[in-house]
């Protein structure tokens, strides 16, 4: 299915992301990477994120005790709007990395 199709990309792109872990979605429709980044909350990585490259994702920590450091991404949004979103996340990692 295209949502099947589109789950598996965005996987492999966020593991492609060095700083960013991720499990597989099972039966939802986002997954739930981890920010492998030290020094910086999921509030922090998601306003950033917002004002640097204007992509929106909630940060974990809006999602219970155990959210914290993970940010929530959808994987319904077209393919080429998923490789544009996951391109920015990508080089707003890695210039935090530096």
């Amino acid at each position: 299915s295209k949502l099947r199709e589109r789950r598996d990309f965005l996987v492999h792109r966020i593991r492609e992301i060095e700083g960013l872990t991720v499990q597989e979605p099972k039966g939802a429709f986002y997954a739930f990477p981890k920010i492998e980044l030290k020094g910086i909350s999921s509030d922090e990585f998601c306003k950033r994120l917002l004002w640097e490259t204007g992509v929106v994702v909630p940060p974990g920590s809006g999602f219970g005790r155990y959210g914290e450091g993970h940010f929530r991404i959808v994987f319904l949004p077209p393919k080429h709007i998923l490789d544009e979103a996951l391109e920015r996340i990508g080089r707003f990692v890695g210039s935090l990395a530096k």
